[in-house]
């Protein structure tokens, strides 16, 4: 990575017109330019194998969850891996001539969901639970926390939908974004709000909560 922004930054526009060809390029055409590019392909490749072990694991989790499945065979492992790999594969492609504006979009698109999220968990392990939960519970639709938490996800579509007059994206821009010059202070709300929300609601019923953490039987 060093390496690359070194590059970039003395070569100027001609490194953006065409990023790998000009690495490749300053080794000549022997030896040293075929190691260059098997770097490149290497870490091109290093990264997607976990990017796609990462969506893998995320699929598999949120499937399983509502399936009640705890075993997958090689089959299943297999047809999870391709989707994903014609799914990215697709989304590379369509986002490639406008890479960056996708990708800061994209991120922005995340923040949004994960923002709430995060606050909500926050103020519950630290403010209602205090550290304390029923590990094996959490993954038990008929234990002391149920199927589903109404009230945590009623404050996680609020959380989402006050953000959205202060969102800030190329494809999206709140009406409030304006008046505060421009500047994208969703995050902000999408944390402050939520974590009030949740705390005014959630401290009114402790009953769930365990006295002390209880873990899996060993």
């Amino acid at each position: 990575m060093t390496f690359g922004v070194l590059v970039a930054a003395t070569a100027g526009d001609a490194f953006l017109a065409g990023q790998v060809s000009y690495v490749v390029a300053l080794g000549g055409t022997g030896l040293v330019a075929s190691f260059l590019y098997f770097v490149i392909a290497l870490g091109k490749l290093t990264i997607n194998v976990l990017n796609t072990y990462g969506g893998f694991m995320s699929m598999v989790t949120g499937i399983s969850g509502f399936r009640g499945q705890r075993v997958l065979s090689p089959r299943g492992r297999a047809a999870y891996i391709a989707a994903i790999m014609v799914a990215g594969t697709a989304v590379a492609l369509l986002g490639k001539d406008t890479f960056l504006t996708s990708f800061k979009d994209f991120l922005l698109f995340l923040l949004t969901f994960f923002t709430p999220w995060s606050a909500i968990n926050l103020v519950d392990y630290y403010l209602i639970s205090r550290e304390r939960y029923d590990i094996p519970a959490l993954s038990d639709p008929d234990g002391r926390y149920g199927a589903w938490r109404w009230d945590a996800l009623a404050v996680y579509a609020v959380g989402i939908a006050v953000q959205l007059p202060f969102l800030v994206t190329h494809f999206y821009t709140g009406p409030l974004v304006a008046p505060l010059g421009g500047a994208d202070i969703s995050w902000v709300v999408g944390l402050a709000v939520p974590a009030l929300l949740y705390w005014l609601l959630a401290r009114r019923d402790t009953s769930h909560i365990p006295d002390r953490t209880l873990l899996p039987p060993a």
